[in-house]
């Protein structure tokens, strides 16, 4: 199976990291760097290409990231694993609005008319699988549980906006994508 996996803002696709490492036990796991300062068309029409290119099965996303997984997911027709969500990128990003660093050390720029191109995520036709830490601290995971209730859905104790359960979702995670 091949698997893309769409870190968030403020981070970058790291093979070693826990999430990809456990995600590998489940296929190969594709990633690219995404620049969440870009226009939200150019980060859709990149992870469209990757999906082409790649051949991706399945899309496995944190933070913005599972924001990307949903709706390119839905676009495309590939089941999705949505993990600490952006809900609103409108409303998460607002706060990184001009200069900025990365987790990385990298300087961005993200123009208010960048973060005004989003939509709260779409709630309808969400077939996806959810998965959420209680102690995401940035973003409030009774919110999410709210704004989809019909999704298929995880919940830890505990953990981060990080997510901090990746091992203990993986037989989830393979019986949602059929694998």
């Amino acid at each position: 199976m091949n698997i893309l996996y769409i870190h968030g803002f403020g981070s970058k696709f790291k093979p070693q990291s826990d999430k990809v490492e456990s995600l590998s036990s489940l296929g190969f796991v594709h990633g690219i760097d995404i620049d969440y300062t870009d226009r939200r068309s150019v980060i859709t029409q990149q992870l469209r290409d990757v999906i082409i290119q790649k051949h991706i099965e399945l899309l496995v996303g944190t933070s913005m990231g599972g924001y990307f997984s949903a709706e390119v997911g839905l676009m495309v027709g590939l089941p999705y694993v949505m993990i600490n969500p952006a809900m609103n990128p409108r409303t998460t990003l607002s706060k990184y609005i001009g200069d900025g660093v990365d987790y990385y050390g990298r300087s961005y720029h993200l123009e208010k008319t960048t973060v005004e191109e989003y939509d709260q995520m779409a709630l309808k036709n969400q077939h996806g699988l959810l998965l959420l830490d209680k102690g995401d601290e940035l973003i409030d995971y009774r919110e999410t549980v709210r704004l989809l209730p019909d999704t298929q859905t995880l919940i830890f104790e505990g953990g981060s906006h990080r997510f901090d359960h990746i091992n203990e979702s993986l037989v989830a995670i393979q019986q949602y994508a059929n694998i």
